[in-house]
């Protein structure tokens, strides 16, 4: 025997906006976990094996 399924309507459509974060230079220079520059560089810590 088939369940009846709960239809709900969809929700209507709102614009996407945007949000800005600052630009590529300030968001790739900013502080890494360890307190210093986060330019890729440093201890590379292996996660699989």
């Amino acid at each position: 025997m088939v369940k009846p399924v709960k239809w709900e309507p969809k929700k209507p459509y709102s614009k996407p906006s945007l949000t800005k974060y600052g630009t590529v230079r300030e968001l790739t220079q900013t502080m890494g976990n360890k307190g210093n520059k986060d330019g890729g560089k440093g201890n590379m810590s292996r996660t699989h094996m």
